[in-house]
């Protein structure tokens, strides 16, 4: 009974390992659109690299740059 114990707690913690692939992040600017794919990496890591951000031109324009994890 431990050993099966044992065995079902080993796979309910493999199952919670982070699982590394390849993301896509898909980004647009204006009417560009482009996709940045991310080798082996977590959900987490995609998500923290794959951010929206907006950036003032200096001439009185601002440029937002929207992007998605895919």
């Amino acid at each position: 009974m431990k050993k099966l114990l044992i065995v079902f707690a080993a796979i309910g913690c493999i199952s919670f390992v982070a699982c590394k692939k390849d993301r896509v992040c898909q980004c647009s600017v204006s009417t560009i659109t482009y996709k940045v794919t991310l080798n082996d990496a977590t959900k987490r890591q995609a998500k923290d690299i794959c951010i929206s951000s907006s950036r003032d031109n200096g001439n009185g324009t601002i440029t937002k740059q929207e992007c998605e994890l895919k």
